[in-house]
């Protein structure tokens, strides 16, 4: 078994999704630089923007924390821990950043804060974020980046693993708190980063160490793929943080709030919120129908073992009672032999004989079904042709029933090559059906068919009912008749008798009338031997259906 794929992605939906997202992050850089070309123009103060802007980005990545945990929870890769909590970390501080954002709650923000307040977390924010998804994007040692993915998940890892999430989360948290009471509580701990709503004073001082934690990152994340590939979720975490450079770029460098620039990066930061909450939810969307496909395909599969075993049971019943009924004549002819052989005469003796041979054939006729059904659903049926002649083999047929009415009414000459025994069994099957479902007498016969010898079976009964004709010759089927329980059968004879023929390389099919049933079978004639000028005669207007 080969080593486990190394990758975040939701188990079982790590399928490659195309460039659209390298085309994405791709379009990035040639905005930013665009955006910037245009300079730092000054907008309109749009007063429900900013409160808008950060309500969506917290939810979106609240949302998404929530997802990667639920994923890592349930047996997910171990870097879907540290991802998540980018996410959280992220929503944890955009919290405390509305709260001090001046014009949101009050007018110089909530909690003491300082003018500072707000630029000081919005670079925790930029900076924690991408430097989080880099110990997701980072080389891990082997054992750690593979653990649990080796083994079968058990009771006490899914407990280790909530057990990581909840310390991981109060991390999380407790570092956002830190950090939130050092740029309130503690901000004179700290210099001061604007003047007036600009913040050159954090571009010149700590815009580099900013840019450069992103920029860090999006190497490694490079580096990962040119080196391993990307699939799934990878690929958008890939964009995330391409776009997070993107915002920090842009909002740094615009110096103000309310510049083209700040409104840009703000768009950026909404992309880099929603890329991995979209294939989140598209792989969760694809593991869902592939279970719900793999569920129909239980109720399908169950389904179709509970009609094999009613099939089996069935199956199970007719070989049995048509095993019996020969066995216990069998039986019975035995014990007149021994317990009567001395007051039957010598002709008697000899009927007896003939009778207990016809169904020693019969058994064996049954017995050649049950292994025909094995190797034809196996592939491994076989037959071995050889020049028959069709007179005898009709009367050989004929001989099995002795105590029926059976006729023969073939022309002299008629040859075919056929295997011996599996035409016996072909004729047998028919006749069995006729002695089943027909009435005597049964009758029969063979003509020549151009370079075929067509061999019919025909009885007297009340034929098929025509709806059930076109499935005459399905395995397990059975007329209404029959499955009422006024006849019994295995609804395998006339299938065997449809893959023998096939086998063969002739045809068979049913002919039938107000005067009964006709069935029959065509089978080549010996190689070498001449076709005789033979038509096939014009066909009675009757239900039929055949094969060739």
């Amino acid at each position: 078994m080969g080593a486990p794929v190394d990758a975040v992605s939701v188990p079982e939906a790590n399928v490659r999704i195309g460039r659209a997202p390298f085309l994405v992050a791709a379009l990035i850089p040639p905005v930013v630089v665009l955006v910037l070309a245009l300079g730092n123009r000054t907008l309109d103060s749009m007063p429900g923007f900013q409160p808008s802007f950060l309500a969506i980005v917290w939810v979106l990545d609240l949302l998404t924390a929530f997802l990667l945990f639920i994923q890592y929870s349930a047996g997910s890769s171990p870097r879907l821990l540290p991802l998540a909590c980018a996410y959280l970390w992220s929503s944890a501080v955009i919290v405390v950043h509305s709260l001090v954002f001046p014009g949101l709650f009050a007018p110089t923000g909530l909690l003491h804060a300082t003018p500072s307040a707000a630029p000081w977390l919005w670079a925790a924010w930029h900076t924690g974020f991408p430097l989080i998804i880099g110990l997701s994007l980072a080389p891990w040692p082997r054992r750690l980046a593979h653990q649990d993915q080796d083994r079968e998940p058990a009771a006490n890892d899914h407990r280790r693993r909530l057990t990581a999430i909840g310390l991981s989360c109060t991390v999380v948290i407790a570092a956002a708190a830190a950090v939130s009471a050092l740029v309130t509580a503690g901000h004179s701990h700290l210099p001061v980063i604007i003047d007036n709503g600009d913040y050159s004073v954090l571009t010149r001082r700590f815009g580099g160490w900013i840019i450069g934690a992103n920029v860090l990152v999006l190497g490694i994340g490079t580096i990962r793929f040119l080196r391993a590939g990307a699939r799934g979720l990878e690929a958008w975490v890939f964009v995330a943080v391409v776009a997070s450079c993107g915002d920090v770029v842009l909002t740094l460098l615009a110096r103000e709030r309310f510049t083209i620039g700040w409104y840009s990066a703000r768009v950026l930061a909404l992309l880099a919120a929603l890329v991995v909450l979209t294939a989140l939810i598209r792989e969760i969307t694809l593991l869902y129908r592939r279970v719900r496909n793999s569920a129909n395909q239980l109720v399908q599969h169950n389904a179709e073992l509970r009609r094999a075993n009613a099939l089996r049971d069935h199956l199970v019943a007719v070989v049995s009672h048509e095993l019996r009924t020969p066995l216990t004549a069998m039986t019975g002819i035995g014990e007149i032999l021994i317990e009567c052989r001395d007051e039957l005469s010598e002709a008697e003796r000899d009927r007896l004989l003939v009778r207990s041979m016809a169904l020693t054939k019969r058994l064996s006729m049954l017995t050649e079904d049950l292994l025909a059904v094995s190797t034809i659903g196996n592939g491994e049926l076989h037959v071995s042709p050889m020049p028959l002649t069709v007179d005898e083999a009709l009367h050989e047929c004929a001989a099995t029933f002795p105590t029926l009415d059976v006729q023969v009414d073939c022309p002299p000459g008629l040859r075919i090559n056929a295997d011996p025994m599996r035409l016996q069994q072909m004729l047998t099957n028919y006749v069995r059906n006729s002695i089943k479902y027909g009435a005597p007498p049964i009758l029969l016969s063979a003509a020549p068919a151009g370079n075929e010898v067509e061999l019919r079976v025909r009885d007297h009964g009340t034929g098929v009912p025509p709806d059930f004709v076109p499935h005459l010759f399905d395995r397990f089927a059975r007329a209404e008749q029959a499955r009422t329980g006024v006849f019994s059968g295995s609804g395998l004879g006339l299938s065997i008798v449809a893959m023998l023929a096939t086998e063969h390389g002739g045809g068979f099919g049913y002919d039938g009338g107000p005067d009964g049933a006709s069935f029959f079978i065509r089978l080549p004639t010996p190689p070498g031997d001449l076709p005789g000028a033979h038509t096939d005669t014009a066909p009675s207007p009757t239900t039929s259906v055949r094969t060739s």
